[in-house]
């Protein structure tokens, strides 16, 4: 069962100022059409450094979508450190990895809950090296799979500065979203980020700002 924590603001406080903030991104994001139209479309987000936040972004924004009346599915793509089944409480011991590697069916490695069309695919554990696991054709057959289920799919990443797990994903998402924390997060870095996300040729969207004052 699905269950959601106070780190998501949107669902327990909807009325706060905070939720007012991912509800502007919400209208962003569906300004420039990309949670429009017919298919689902697939949001990656990333960061240029670690603790930027992303994930409590990504969570928030989830929620938000779905009171918009969306349906959503969030994926767990960080392999390395995975957030998702914190901030859901949802068991993280199968999920993404477990598909990747042949051990699970797709069918298999979502999590609904008490939250109406919101589904959590947690990462899961894994010894293999996580890009080759990203980049395996079964990762654009899954893509392929939730965009024809849900309207909007939000794939969680690490660090694209420090790993090439978001690069590779990047190209196959529809728009993608660098997230930096105010206070910290160095403009060298998310310069440099932003350089390699473009070399991908991927659609960055926009940097959301986290903790901004």
């Amino acid at each position: 069962m699905l269950r959601l924590n106070k780190s998501l603001v949107t669902d327990v406080n909807p009325s706060s100022h905070i939720s007012e903030s991912f509800r502007s991104l919400r209208t962003y994001i569906r300004q420039l059409g990309i949670a429009q139209g017919s298919g689902g479309k697939v949001l990656l987000f990333t960061s240029a450094e670690a603790g930027a936040g992303k994930t409590t972004i990504l969570s928030n924004l989830a929620v938000s979508f779905v009171q918009d009346g969306k349906k959503v599915a969030v994926v767990d793509c960080n392999l390395r450190h995975p957030g998702l089944h914190t901030v859901f409480e949802v068991e993280g011991s199968d999920g993404l990895a477990a598909y990747l590697s042949g051990q699970e069916e797709a069918d298999n490695i979502a999590v609904l809950g008490n939250l109406a069309n919101l589904s959590v695919i947690p990462a899961g554990k894994t010894h293999v090296s996580p890009p080759d696991l990203l980049g395996n054709p079964k990762m654009t057959a899954l893509l392929k799979e939730l965009k024809e289920n849900y309207d909007l799919i939000l794939l969680d990443s690490p660090s694209a500065v420090d790993f090439s797990d978001a690069r590779i994903l990047a190209p196959q998402a529809d728009g993608v979203i660098l997230v930096a924390r105010y206070g910290k997060s160095k403009r060298e870095s998310i310069r440099k980020a932003k350089m390699l996300l473009e070399q991908t040729g991927s659609n960055l969207i926009g940097i959301a700002m986290n903790q901004a004052k």
